[in-house]
C-alpha cells in the first residue's frame, strides 16, 4: 500500500489562525484571516523547492511566522504609512503586516533574490497592492523618500541595523527591531547617537519563548 502524499488542509490552518488571533488585541476581517491561511499554504508549497524556512510543519508556520509577525501590528499603528521590512527573507513580518494594514505601504528588502521570488508570488496570489520589493543590501540603497518606520525580525545586532539603515530613515522615523534573545551586551553596543525609547514585551499565543520589540530613534544633530 502506497503512502499518500501529505496534503495541507487550509481549513485547519484557518481555524488555528482564527483561534490564536482571538487571543490577541489584533482585529482583522475574515478576508484577512483567509489571506494569512493562504500564505501558509503557499509557504509550505514553495518551501520544498526554495528552502525558505527551516520550519516544515504548517501548524508551526502559523505560530512561528504568522502570529510571530502579526503581534507587531498594533505597534506600527501610529508609526507612519511608509514602512520598510529589512532582511525580510521569505517576507516576514512584511507580508503579514501588509495583509493586516492595507492602508500602509511596505517595502520588503533582502539581498537574497531566491527568497524575494516567493514574496512576489505571494503578493500576486494574495492581491497585495501595498508592497514594493528591493533586492539589495540596505547599505547600498538610495532613496528619494525615506521610511517612517524600519522593521526587522531576527535580522542583525541592533548596532548593525542602525549602521546599515541610518540613511534610509526619515528625521522623525523610528526603528522597530524584533528580538528573541536580547542581551545587555547588544544594548551596550548601540551608538551614543541612538536612543532606545522602549523595549516592549511581545506575547505570541501558544509560543513558550521570549519575544521583544526594541524601539529606537537616531538623535537629531542640532545645526548651529
Amino acid at each position: 500500500m502506497r503512502n499518500k502524499p501529505s496534503v495541507v488542509d487550509k481549513s485547519e490552518i484557518l481555524h488555528k489562525i482564527e483561534y490564536l488571533i482571538s487571543q490577541t488585541d489584533i482585529s482583522c476581517s475574515q478576508d484577512q484571516l483567509d489571506k494569512m491561511a493562504t500564505l501558509v499554504v503557499l509557504l509550505e508549497k514553495w518551501n520544498k523547492a526554495l528552502n525558505l524556512t527551516a520550519i516544515r510543519d504548517p501548524m508551526q508556520m502559523v505560530v512561528l511566522h504568522i502570529l510571530d509577525s502579526a503581534v507587531v501590528s498594533p505597534l506600527i499603528k501610529d508609526r507612519g504609512d511608509n514602512i520598510a521590512d529589512v532582511g525580510t527573507g521569505a517576507g516576514f513580518p512584511g507580508l503579514v503586516l501588509a495583509i493586516l494594514n492595507p492602508d500602509k505601504h511596505f517595502t520588503l528588502i533582502d539581498s537574497i533574490a531566491k527568497k524575494l521570488s516567493f514574496v512576489r508570488t505571494a503578493m500576486v496570489s494574495l492581491n497585495l497592492n501595498n508592497i514594493s520589493i528591493i533586492n539589495d543590501r540596505c547599505e547600498n540603497i538610495k532613496l528619494d523618500k525615506k521610511f517612517d518606520c524600519i522593521l526587522s525580525r531576527a535580522f542583525a545586532p541592533l548596532c548593525k541595523i542602525i549602521e546599515w539603515c541610518k540613511d534610509l530613515i526619515s528625521d522623525e522615523g523610528v526603528f522597530l527591531a524584533m528580538k528573541a534573545n536580547l542581551e545587555h551586551d547588544e544594548l551596550d553596543q548601540i551608538d551614543k547617537n541612538t536612543t532606545i525609547e522602549e523595549i516592549i514585551e511581545l506575547k505570541v499565543p501558544s509560543l513558550d519563548a521570549k519575544r521583544q520589540a526594541v524601539v529606537m530613534r537616531i538623535k537629531k544633530i542640532r545645526k548651529e
